[in-house]
């Protein structure tokens, strides 16, 4: 029903954005990940949008790529998963994490998202195994899960520790040559110590 809102960015949260389109001002729910790319209030905005109609309500959601639209809509298809559990997994994860996580059926992982526990992570596996390898058609090639070893283990790792996925993920893309062949155990180290850093 609605593709795409374009227009002047009018208002922003980490929960919300208010997208001017000719005079008329379009709430949008918004996850973090999505949040973290807007531009600054008064620029002009595009988001891929959903309408969500339920028997008493009506939202528009919003996202930065047709990545997470894609999978936001995918997740509303998994019973007992709604818009607000999936816009948390889309604040909590990145699509690319996300996907992996399915595949390799890592409950731990999805756990990490609020609302989210071991038998709803159970059920979001067995149900969207078979569905999730069509979301990597519409990742950028940066964002496609990575395979090498080492490097899973170094993201799981930070992850499991606290740290940010998004902020990881920058990290390992800066990583050099050189650094990216170490073991995990020397990478883990490696980014802890640049996170760090960077936090201060």
């Amino acid at each position: 029903m609605i593709f795409y809102l374009k227009g002047i960015l009018a208002h922003k949260s980490p929960i919300m954005a208010v997208i001017d389109t000719g005079g008329v001002g379009w709430e949008i729910l918004i996850p973090v990940s999505t949040f973290e790319v807007l531009p600054n209030v008064g620029s002009e905005c595009s988001l891929y949008a959903h309408l969500n109609i339920t028997q008493d309500d009506m939202r528009v959601f919003g996202f930065a790529s047709y990545a997470e639209k894609e999978l936001f809509v995918l997740l509303n298809k998994v019973s007992g998963i709604g818009p607000k559990i999936a816009i948390s997994v889309l604040s909590t994860l990145s699509v690319s994490a996300f996907i992996r996580s399915v595949r390799s059926a890592e409950e731990a992982l999805l756990t990490r998202v609020p609302g989210i526990g071991k038998k709803t992570a159970q059920r979001i596996i067995i149900e969207l195994k078979d569905k999730v390898h069509h979301l990597m058609e519409h990742l950028d090639a940066s964002d496609l899960p990575m395979t090498d070893g080492a490097m899973q283990e170094t993201e799981d790792a930070l992850l499991a520790l606290g740290f940010n996925l998004q902020a990881i993920q920058k990290e390992l893309k800066l990583l050099k040559e050189e650094e990216l062949a170490m073991p995990a155990e020397q990478l883990i180290k490696e980014l802890i110590k640049r996170l760090y850093q960077r936090a201060k």
